[in-house]
């Protein structure tokens, strides 16, 4: 990898009239250690003297104030995404969402959280797969979930816990993952000590973010403690379709329904198209309705607005006061011929 003054050099792969500054190997882990990096750069990645096409830049450029587990302590880093292939990427449709056989393939480095060093020797466990895997000793994770855990459902509701394990380290459960097809990269930190962190994802994507939800549980019976709090299991917009990564509505009285346990009230938000996440409060509907209780779970639903939406999600408050949130389900759109 080389770098240099300027942009990052996104989807561009003829960069010959850049100024490279800087020159990187990668190590067996994919990575490279540097002292700094400029505020601004270009990038160039080649393997086997071929330049590859950058798809983007993570930068951790700020004091990270999410949960601890999901980024290094001691050190800012950046990641940097490429195609191999400089193809363009595989659209979330549904149609190849529910016939290809390709498996979900789950690749992560697993790094100690203080140090940044690459642990082998972690078991990994898929609970409803039942599949298990063990890191290299580069590190590298490497765990493949058939098709057929994904099949006969839609986006995003074929989902996967991984649970990491190590004697020394804290047990990690990493619940929600989407089962989509094809590779998808996590990042995983385990911190030294006894207990169970359990993270929430709350992104189609898979990207750990600072609004997924992250539970440290130290206690006796940490299960128990986990049963009694609220939790929103999944988000549904029925009937829908997915196309080109939105979710469509393409027929009159699309619902949302919410399934979850220990919820007092559920409400659904999302932000408008053209408004700007975050620059002014969500739109939202609710309180939904309860139209079922069950042990496995309550289903909440409510009738939904025609709308066109870039975050959509729902949150619900549980028995303790708290506040408990879906997974977002990014783009939603309503296109409903009349």
């Amino acid at each position: 990898m080389e770098t240099g003054p300027g942009d990052s050099c996104l989807e561009r792969t003829n960069t010959a009239t850049a100024n490279w500054t800087a020159h990187y190997v990668t190590g067996p882990a994919g990575r490279i250690l540097t002292y700094r990096l400029p505020d601004k750069f270009s990038c160039r990645v080649t393997l086997n003297g071929r330049e590859l096409n950058v798809v983007s830049i993570g930068r951790e450029g700020r004091t990270w104030t999410g949960p601890k587990w999901l980024r290094l302590k001691n050190a800012p880093q950046a990641t940097i995404s490429v195609r191999s292939d400089n193809q363009e990427d595989q659209t979330e449709d549904l149609d190849y969402w529910s016939t290809t056989d390709d498996p979900t393939r789950f690749l992560a480095y697993i790094q100690d959280l203080d140090t940044g060093q690459l642990i082998s020797g972690v078991k990994v466990a898929a609970l409803r797969s039942g599949i298990t895997s063990t890191s290299g000793t580069d590190g590298l994770l490497t765990l493949d979930i058939p098709a057929s855990y994904r099949k006969g459902k839609t986006p995003p509701t074929a989902l996967e816990t991984l649970v990491f394990s190590k004697p020394g380290y804290w047990r990690y459960e990493y619940h929600n993952l989407v089962l989509n097809p094809g590779s998808i990269p996590l990042e995983i930190y385990l911190e030294k000590g006894t207990g169970t962190v359990v993270h929430k994802n709350l992104s189609r994507s898979n990207g750990a973010t600072a609004n997924d939800e992250s539970l440290p549980l130290q206690e006796s019976n940490p299960e128990a403690l986990a049963r009694n709090r609220g939790e929103i299991i999944s988000l549904n917009i029925d009937p829908s379709v997915v196309e080109g990564g939105w979710i469509m509505c393409k027929q009159a009285g699309a619902r949302a329904v919410v399934k979850g346990r220990n919820l007092k009230s559920v409400e659904i938000f999302w932000y408008s198209t053209g408004t700007g996440v975050g620059l002014m409060p969500p739109a939202k509907a609710g309180p939904l309705t309860k139209v079922n209780t069950s042990p496995d779970g309550d289903i909440w639903e409510i009738d939904l607005p025609d709308l066109m939406a870039t975050d959509f999600w729902a949150e619900g408050i549980d028995a303790y006061g708290n506040i408990v949130k879906s997974m977002n389900l990014g783009n939603v759109g309503w296109h409903v011929e009349r």
